[in-house]
């Protein structure tokens, strides 16, 4: 009878860590859902890929919600410019792996409350996606911290080199460059030589 009781709360606790791991196979990345997030209904939005919303809100002012979107292609290594988003969103940097991705929040208002998203562009492979979080402003230091161990969680594949993968192929084309600059020096002085005999 003993034993009953701890299998049943070993099995809900597994069962619990289980839901909270997200994977989506067809864009090729999983990441850990902070814990009080439920998937919601429907997504009414074409591109939304995964969505989930508080199941209890910590702020009377509604939920926060997240959602992870496709961009439809890859991003380039260059971060995103002020200059290429509305006036009142500010460009900001997030931390994902060992890059910093661009993303972008921003302060609005949706049925007369202000609101703040925070979006995180991030380069996977095959295709990009955007995490988004979004809730009333009040929350907005709460949704700091939740994109930011969402994206500290968040694994897949990118299109993108780190540090040391880009410096081992710099030095890779640089010994080619040598090896090609060397062997054009021996051609040389093996021609003159030969020259010099005849």
């Amino acid at each position: 009878m003993r034993v009953t009781p701890a299998v049943l709360l070993l099995s809900l606790v597994a069962t619990t860590a289980a839901q909270s791991q997200v994977r989506n196979s067809e864009l090729g990345y999983t990441l850990t859902l902070p814990q009080g997030f439920t998937f919601p209904e429907a997504r009414s939005q074409k591109d939304v890929v995964d969505a989930w919303t508080e199941a209890t809100p910590t702020s009377p002012e509604g939920a926060l919600v997240i959602l992870i979107a496709r961009m439809h292609g890859i991003l380039p290594r260059e971060a995103m410019r002020q200059e290429d988003v509305p006036a009142n969103t500010q460009v900001v940097s997030f931390k994902w792996k060992s890059f910093d991705v661009s993303g972008f929040k921003t302060q609005t208002s949706q049925a007369g409350k202000p609101v703040f998203v925070l979006v995180a562009q991030v380069p996977l492979r095959p295709e990009a996606v955007q995490l988004s979080v979004a809730g009333p402003a009040d929350q907005q230091t709460r949704g700091q911290a939740i994109m930011e161990a969402m994206l500290a969680s968040l694994e897949g594949e990118t299109n993108w080199l780190t540090s040391s993968e880009r410096a081992g192929r710099l030095g890779t084309a640089a010994a080619w460059w040598i090896a090609i600059a060397v062997a054009a020096v021996l051609v040389l002085a093996w021609r003159k030589r030969r020259a010099r005999s005849a």
